[in-house]
């Protein structure tokens, strides 16, 4: 019989390297405050709309009769902003760094909101209770009932495929329907 090749041993879980968390804790975080402004948007919807008729009468007559005026202006309008040109080129790379840094805190915030959503689902308690969360009703009481302890149920053996060893597991299907493949 022909000698296998020398294969290296697989790494121990002590020396696999550690991933960055931060990522998916901001994608978390911006899932959750994705959420939470639709959830807003739909409570306040019904006042919004209910209020459209009045605002569309009292607006759009003096939006429509200003309209002649507005368009009179616009030749004028754009050969100022043809004029700020070199201005506002000169002022994009600070406006470029002042969006970078903005792009940064807003994504620590979302990692830090993500963080504490994962870990509330893992079962970790926050150290402190966000003020911004509504109260919710307390829970009522259940009666009181008496703790009696019952025999634990005999698990059944896990099957064997004869060797001794465990049997395989039959195929989990996926989300898709499929059977995984190995």
């Amino acid at each position: 019989m022909p000698a296998l090749p020398n294969r290296p041993s697989l790494p121990t879980l002590s020396s696999l390297p550690a991933f960055d968390s931060k990522p998916f804790f901001a994608y978390v975080g911006a899932g959750d405050a994705a959420i939470e402004r639709l959830r807003e948007r739909v409570t306040t919807l019904p006042g919004r709309v209910s209020t459209l008729p009045t605002r569309v009468a009292n607006e759009f007559p003096a939006a429509v009769a200003t309209l002649p005026t507005q368009v009179k202006n616009v030749p004028t309008q754009v050969q100022e902003q043809v004029k700020a040109f070199p201005g506002l080129a000169q002022a994009i790379p600070a406006q470029a760094k002042e969006l970078r840094n903005k792009a940064e805190k807003l994504y620590d915030d979302f990692a830090a909101r993500g963080e504490k959503i994962v870990k509330e689902l893992r079962g970790d308690k926050p150290k402190t209770k966000p003020a911004s969360k509504p109260t919710s009703k307390p829970a009522a009481k259940k009666p009181a009932v008496s703790k009696v302890s019952k025999p634990a149920a005999a698990k059944p053996a896990a099957p064997t495929n004869g060797a001794g060893l465990p049997a395989q597991p039959a195929a989990q299907t996926t989300i898709e329907g499929t059977a995984p493949t190995v």
